[in-house]
């Protein structure tokens, strides 16, 4: 039985979705993989026709198999969900409009009705026209777009793919094999309005497309699409013309650039939306533009800091800075986390590490500033001690504790070891004498015992001793008999 155009259309979304996760599982395997996975992202244009069936890959390489593997299956996929998702009036859309395939950057897409700017219904049936245009200039037939070849021009569709450059001339008449046009053949300066249009549509805005209006009329005169000029500008760092003239993108050299040096390529428009993004929070924050250097972004990207991620980083600092703590600040500069002369705004906003390397970094400087505010009561924050205080907070992370919870795990933990650490040291000095352990010793043996879960032996066996001495100094004041290895109650009344 026949699949309907719902059925076919849900098969290719199906088979899109397998392709996607193939790829993305195929890209995490392989470190090697940077320039396929470019590569998969820009969105070439695909023919309508059914795609053959990619040739078998050989390699040496297994994990380099499977991302080429997974990208042709996924360029499969594409063009199933092309194909079966045309809309019934492809060939013949509303006067005045046409349809475009437009490809979403993280694969996929969908057909896009544009309409054409400047079209006139009344003027379309009624006017004559004859003049020149460039090629990719849309022209309409009574109205529609024109198919077919006509003076100096082939059209498919009502854009001109192939004749004369600078010279199309349309023949004037009432219709019988002639054109008759909209007021205009719709030139250049329409086409690029139409490519601005689609760009918009992807959420760019206006200031870094009409600065790249010389690049895309550029791209739109080499007789380029829209969907190549689109891919070209996004997604290459330069385009070589006929001419041989190379021009460089306008988007790669305030986005795209970002993208040097990673393994896993981000798309244009998660460049985009970081770098915007970034922007408002700087501004929002009222920071230093240093965070928004070539530098500082290329870092953030490289370690997958997300505009979402910089904002909480920068509330962070705000809250910080508000509830000012400066053994919380000691703590860091003692860890080695902030510069004698940084700020806290210089720690988290830090691009330099990622999201998980801060969020370890904030939550040791928690656990050592509740050691530090105990060093009254003996407790030490040498190196030493704090190389182990960012093992045991790692230890408490991996439990699933967040920053705020390790820090009033700590505040509790070091509290207790306040309390016992002295007594225990005393204890320590009168029964294991010469054996006896110094301060930095019992300090550890309570940290693990705290924050570990492992009981210290010595603090069982001197509390035990403690309390022996008590009892006997207690059975003596009242008269009772205690019976204790080291003291004799022989001659007491």
């Amino acid at each position: 039985m026949a699949q309907t155009a719902a059925q076919k259309k849900a098969a290719a979304l199906a088979l899109l979705k397998k392709a996607e996760a193939a790829l993305k599982r195929a890209q995490a395997a392989d470190d090697n993989s940077s320039e396929i996975a470019a590569t998969a992202r820009r969105r070439a244009v695909i023919d309508t026709a059914p795609t053959p069936e990619p040739a078998p890959v050989v390699s040496n390489t297994p994990k380099l198999d499977a991302v080429k593997a997974a990208t042709a299956a996924r360029v499969a996929a594409d063009a199933a969900l092309k194909e079966s998702s045309k809309p019934k009036d492809l060939d013949n859309p509303p006067a005045g409009t046409y349809y475009q395939w437009h490809v979403f950057a993280g694969g996929g897409g969908e057909w896009r009705l544009i309409k054409i700017p400047g079209y006139d219904p009344e003027a379309a049936e009624n006017a004559n026209y004859t003049g020149s245009g460039t090629e990719g200039d849309p022209f309409l037939y009574k109205g529609k777009p024109f198919t077919g070849s006509k003076g100096y021009g082939d059209y498919v569709n009502g854009i001109l793919k192939s004749g004369s450059s600078s010279n199309i001339n349309v023949l004037s008449g009432n219709g019988k094999g002639t054109l008759t046009s909209t007021t205009n053949p719709l030139g250049s300066s329409t086409n690029i309005t139409v490519l601005k249009s689609l760009l918009k549509g992807m959420g760019f805005n206006s200031s870094i497309i009409d600065s790249s209006t010389s690049f895309l009329m550029s791209l739109l005169s080499e007789g380029l699409d829209y969907d190549n000029a689109v891919s070209i500008f996004l997604d290459s760092k330069d385009y070589t013309l006929k001419s041989n003239v190379k021009i460089t993108s306008p988007f790669y050299e305030q986005y795209g650039y970002l993208n040097e040096g990673m393994t896993n390529a981000k798309s244009a428009s998660e460049l985009y939306n970081f770098v915007e993004g970034s922007k408002g929070i700087i501004e929002k924050y009222g920071l230093s533009n240093k965070f928004l250097s070539q530098d500082s972004l290329k870092k953030y990207v490289k370690n997958n800091v997300t505009a979402k991620d910089l904002d909480e980083r920068a509330n962070a600092a705000r809250l910080k800075a508000i509830n000012a703590d400066p053994l919380y600040v000691q703590s860091l500069k003692m860890l080695g986390y902030l510069g004698s002369n940084a700020d806290l705004t210089d720690f988290y906003l830090d691009p330099a590490i990622g999201k998980e390397k801060l969020e370890t970094n904030r939550s040791t400087g928690a656990f050592t500033a509740e050691a530090l505010r105990r060093a009254n009561a003996g407790i030490k924050t040498d190196r030493e001690d704090m190389m182990r205080f960012e093992k045991l907070t790692a230890g408490l992370q991996a439990k699933g504790l967040t920053e705020a919870e390790i820090s009033q795990t700590a505040s509790t933990g070091f509290q207790n070891i306040a309390n016992t650490l002295q007594p225990e040291v005393a204890l320590s000095n009168i029964f294991e004498g010469a054996n006896a352990a110094n301060a930095q010793t019992i300090q550890t043996e309570l940290e693990a015992e705290e924050f570990l879960g492992l009981d210290s032996a010595r603090r069982k066996k001197l509390k035990e001793l403690g309390t022996n001495i008590m009892q006997a100094k207690t059975g003596m004041s009242t008269g009772r008999t205690v019976s204790y290895s080291n003291y004799s109650s022989a001659g007491q009344i």
